[in-house]
């Protein structure tokens, strides 16, 4: 696809350099940082001109108007004192609105520690407080000194960082905080063939759209209509090795009136069609 292609997603590439021993062992690399200002774009701009990293990010805004976007997420305003948080292979844009300024503060990583706290749910795609200080400057100040102590210092002060966001994240999502979505939750789990709107589902949590997508991905860790999806098709799944059932007979029992779209969503999130899952299951 050629980059210039309208909706094209530009790549940011790691750099060429080598990873240091201390980082490879530590695994975590801090290889590029720093502080800016740019002036904003509309947001047609950014939709049109997605771009993905192929590291971690976490961009800190001190000054301005920003915004934050992904395209399955609707748009998010960034105000001073939060940050954003970018893992590998995200489509995405964040910048300032138009007629404003982004200042940041910006720390790019990569390593093996980051993938498994990414893996693990400490690292995840969003926007966050981290308060209006400068908090990643400390961070930036060691990574600049190449000592190998320095590095370890710096790299220690970031995981910091990221473990704080991941208490933030857990202490104000608590299930028990939102009874609505776990009561939503029980009905989806009782009923997995009725479908629900974000719209239905919003309503039932007494909840706008935004909020209820927000709040519900922070608790689960996907957006509620993959949720659903998933709930859905994992049960499909059990109804295959366990009866005798027709794959159409089980696409109609879980909502999908038609096979053929049933049959399709199953593999992409399972990883076999219904007739493979079914034949390896047998052979088990």
């Amino acid at each position: 696809m050629d980059p210039r292609e309208k909706n094209a997603v530009s790549v940011h590439r790691l750099p060429a350099l080598r990873m240091r021993p201390v980082h490879r062992n530590y695994g975590l690399w801090i290889f590029r940082y720093g502080r800016g200002r740019s002036p904003g774009r509309p947001l047609s701009w950014g939709r049109e001109n997605p771009r993905k990293f192929e590291f971690f990010s976490i961009s800190h805004m001190t000054d301005g108007k920003g915004v934050f976007w992904r395209p399955e997420s609707p748009a998010v305003e960034i105000h001073p004192g939060q940050c954003v948080v970018i893992t590998p292979d995200t489509v995405h844009y964040y910048g300032g609105l138009e007629g404003e300024y982004y200042t940041e503060d910006t720390v790019n990583f990569t390593g093996e520690l980051a993938v498994m706290l990414q893996k693990s749910g400490v690292i995840r795609d969003g926007v966050y407080d981290l308060g209006l200080s400068h908090r990643l400057l400390p961070v930036i100040e060691l990574a600049t000194e190449p000592s190998d102590h320095s590095q370890i210092k710096a790299n220690f002060a970031l995981q910091k960082i990221l473990m704080e966001l991941y208490d933030r994240r857990t202490a104000q999502m608590r299930p028990d905080r939102y009874p609505q979505i776990n009561e939503l939750v029980a009905q989806i789990r009782e009923n997995p063939e009725k479908w629900w709107s974000i719209a239905d589902m919003a309503e039932y949590c007494n909840m706008s759209d935004d909020q209820f997508r927000r709040v519900f991905e922070n608790l689960f860790g996907v957006l509620p209509k993959l949720y659903i999806d998933k709930l859905r098709l994992n049960k499909a799944a059990e109804l295959l090795a366990e009866t005798s059932m027709s794959v159409a007979e089980i696409s109609e029992m879980m909502g999908y009136q038609d096979p053929f779209h049933f049959s399709r969503r199953f593999k992409s999130v399972i990883g076999f069609s219904p007739r493979q899952y079914r034949a390896v299951f047998l052979k088990i």
